[in-house]
C-alpha cells in the first residue's frame, strides 16, 4: 500500500535551507559524543529522511556516508543536498547484502515505523553489515514519557514506542552488546531567577517532570529509577562484538 509521508512529515519540517542547517546543528549535538572518533569511519544513516542528520555528520568531517529510503521523494531532497541515497522497497534484503561493509549505522526514529514482529529481524539485518566493532546509534519514542501516547500516536505509521527494558531486548536478540542506554530525566536544577520571564518556562517543565519522577517512585517502586528516562525519545549506541 502506497501513501504520500509527507502529510505527516512536513508538519514538522519545511523545505528551507535554514531549517535544514538548524535541524543539522541539532543532531550534531544529539550525535557528536557517539559517532567513531576516525572521521574516514563508512556510515549508514537508514530512513535518511531530508538528510538532516547526514549533513550533521558532514560538519564534522565525515565523507564516506550513505543514505537508505523506502521513500523515493525523501531520497531525492536528501540527493538535492549531496549525498548517495539507496532506495528500496525491501530493507531488510538490501542490508543483508551489505555485510560488513558500514562502521556506525544511524536509525533515528525508524524502528518504531517497522511492524513490532519484524523489527527484530529488521535489526539483525543491520548488525550483519556493521564491520567487527561495528556500532549502531539508535532513538525512538520514549515510553516512560509525560506524552508517550501523543509521541506513540501521532505519527499514524508507528507501530510501537519503546521502554529502556523494550528497547535493550531487541537490541540483545539482534546480536548487539554491549547496549548503553541513555537515561535522562530532564529535571536539572530549579531556576533561582523566577522574576525573569526566560525562568517560568523551566520552573514550569521542572515542577512537571519532578511531580512524574514520584509518580514513578509511588507506582513502580521496585524499578531502577536511574536507568529510566523521561524525555520525549530515548537513545542507545549498541555495539557489533
Amino acid at each position: 500500500m502506497s501513501y504520500d509521508y509527507s502529510i505527516y512529515y512536513s508538519h514538522y519540517h519545511d523545505d528551507s535551507e535554514a531549517h535544514a542547517q538548524a535541524m543539522a546543528a541539532c543532531l550534531v549535538e544529539l550525535l557528536n559524543n557517539d559517532v567513531p572518533a576516525n572521521r574516514s569511519a563508512r556510515v549508514l544513516d537508514v530512513g535518511c529522511g531530508y538528510g538532516f542528520a547526514l549533513r550533521a555528520l558532514r560538519s564534522l568531517g565525515f565523507s564516506a556516508l550513505e543514505g537508505l529510503e523506502s521513500s523515493p521523494q525523501q531520497a531525492e531532497r536528501c540527493r538535492a543536498a549531496g549525498f548517495r541515497v539507496k532506495v528500496t522497497s525491501d530493507s531488510v534484503a538490501w542490508l543483508s547484502s551489505c555485510e560488513g561493509q558500514f562502521d556506525c549505522v544511524l536509525l533515528l526514529d525508524v524502528i518504531e515505523h517497522v511492524p513490532v514482529a519484524l523489527q527484530i529481524e529488521f535489526l539483525r539485518a543491520i548488525h550483519g553489515c556493521l564491520a567487527p566493532a561495528g556500532r549502531l546509534i539508535v532513538t525512538t519514542p520514549n515510553a516512560n514519557a509525560i506524552l508517550a501516547a501523543r509521541w506513540r500516536y501521532n505519527d499514524h505509521t508507528h507501530h510501537s514506542s519503546f521502554t529502556e527494558r523494550s528497547l535493550h531486548f531487541v537490541l540483545k536478540n539482534a546480536g548487539f552488546d554491549p547496549i548503553a542506554i541513555d537515561a535522562p530525566k530532564g529535571i536539572g536544577r530549579f531556576p533561582r531567577r523566577l522574576w525573569r520571564r526566560s525562568a517560568w518556562s523551566m520552573a514550569r517543565k521542572w515542577i512537571v517532570r519532578w511531580c512524574w519522577l514520584q509518580v514513578f517512585k509511588a507506582e513502580v517502586p521496585w524499578e531502577k529509577i536511574d536507568e529510566i528516562s523521561f524525555e520525549l525519545n530515548l537513545k542507545a549506541v549498541a555495539r557489533k562484538p
